[in-house]
């Protein structure tokens, strides 16, 4: 039906006065491009080009009674002839508003590069509106805004860099065809009929799978078709949030779902997301539709913020809001604890929203280098400061990276940067890091507010 919606848009938009057609048929056939049209659509144009024939602005100076007449009598007759068939599907619609209000509040909080780092997405969300942008990084130095679309967090890219998984209005997943960057075009919207919060999303190595993670539960579709994705099975993965009494009074708890809680396995094979305060859990997916779970660890105190599996390796890591990396080896499907790292020590600038319950304000990335050696991870933590001359805290936000070298037995740290990416003291938190591909490259969010990125090449 969603054909039929667009075929009888596109029809409309010829029902229009030809003074009208000439100033914005061409703008509103290309929102048509990059939107799929629904009966509240058509029924927008229907009322539009009504009430555009009503208005003389439209017409020439005196328009003739016989050109009103037989205009509003073609496009009627249109109407009528498909009247039945419509009012049958428009029945069976949804006609909760399903798009984004576009604003200028919000922060850049979830990014995914294409193949080759050739092209990298952005998802900007605020409290009533949310964008997804795709830059053009073929220089790094001068990256270029390709498009900017309904989106939001979480947003992921599909490694062909053909499709974008995003969020709906809705909060349901979403998905684009971006096989042409400039002329992002809307597939589908999965709707699982959770109404839960979709924190994570992400696309298995030969894109033929999605995961989107609700609070409580992972959906696993087929994206064989994009275009018509299939729900393949749903996995139980409860993440429960932090007691009061943990906290203490008032309790101000980080987030606890965040993009990075959810990964596939290099091979694809494996599963790995948060599940519980301080779990993680896997799963055997080989065959999606009969994914089965594999078992569940627990990582470092407080919440899980990133998960990373080593390309080439059976090891496994994961970073909790305390700032402790533990690395797991997971071979045999039994998790073995290999070590555990703290970015602590060095983050002088951490402080704790709830004393001991909760830890430090901050964001985490975490990756593996391509070679499976080295792993990385970046700690955005923030800082509550009091200028001179000004009343009440305020925030500064700095970015620490932490980089080891690893094997299946042992843990050798090599470097430590602090103060990578200093933030002007301003108002709201840092962004959402996150690590590109090649393991070396870290993109940084602007704080709420602001839409920039940020990117440093490690040395």
């Amino acid at each position: 039906m969603p054909g039929l919606a667009a075929r009888l848009s596109r029809a409309l938009v010829a029902c229009y006065p030809r003074r009208w057609r000439q100033r914005y048929a061409r703008e509103v056939l290309a929102v048509l491009d990059q939107h799929q049209p629904s009966a509240r659509t058509v029924l927008n144009l229907v009322a539009g080009a009504a009430s555009t024939h009503l208005d003389p602005a439209w017409h020439r100076p005196k328009p003739g009674l016989p050109l009103l007449r037989t205009t509003a009598l073609t496009c009627g007759a249109f109407v009528i002839v498909l009247g039945a068939p419509f009012a049958w599907w428009v029945h069976d619609q949804n006609w909760k508003d399903s798009h984004w209000h576009i604003g200028i509040s919000g922060s850049v909080n979830a990014m995914a590069f294409g193949p080759g780092q050739h092209m990298l997405l952005t998802g900007t969300s605020g409290p009533m509106d949310g964008t997804d942008t795709l830059w053009n990084m073929a220089s790094p130095a001068g990256p270029r805004r390709l498009a900017v679309f309904e989106g939001g967090a979480p947003t992921t890219l599909s490694p062909d860099g053909r499709t974008v998984a995003t969020v709906s209005f809705a909060d349901q997943p979403q998905l684009w065809n971006v096989t042409r960057p400039r002329h992002p075009a809307r597939l589908a919207q999965l709707r699982t009929g959770d109404h839960s919060v979709l924190w994570g999303e992400a696309f298995s190595p030969d894109g033929r799978v999605l995961a989107t993670a609700f609070t409580d539960r992972i959906y696993l579709w087929d994206l064989t078709r994009p275009a018509h994705p299939r729900l393949l099975r749903v996995l139980a993965a409860p993440v429960r949030p932090p007691s009061p009494a943990a906290c203490g009074q008032p309790c101000q708890a980080p987030n606890p779902f965040y993009q990075g809680d959810i990964a596939f396995s290099p091979d694809g094979r494996l599963l790995a997301a948060t599940s519980g305060r301080n779990q993680v859990a896997v799963w055997n997916v080989a065959d999606p539709a009969r994914a089965t779970r594999v078992g569940a660890f627990a990582g470092p105190s407080g919440f899980i913020e990133a998960v990373a599996f080593a390309p080439g390796s059976d090891l496994l890591a994961d970073v909790g809001t305390r700032g402790t990396v533990t690395l797991f080896n997971i071979a045999a499907g039994r998790p073995v604890r290999v070590a555990a790292m703290s970015t602590l020590p060095a983050a002088r600038l951490a402080v704790d929203f709830c004393g001991s319950g909760c830890g430090p304000a901050g964001n985490f990335a975490l990756r593996f280098a391509p070679d499976g050696r080295t792993l990385t991870a970046v700690v955005d933590f923030s800082a509550a400061v009091a200028p001179s001359g000004t009343q009440g805290p305020r925030w500064s936000v700095r970015d620490y990276v932490f980089t080891w070298n690893v094997t299946r037995r042992s843990v050798t740290r090599v470097a430590a940067f602090s103060h990578l990416a200093p933030t002007p003291v301003g108002g709201g938190n840092g962004g959402q890091p996150m690590l590109a591909p090649d393991g070396r490259t870290v993109v940084d969010g602007a704080p709420f507010g602001s839409f920039g990125i940020t990117l440093w090449h490690l040395p």
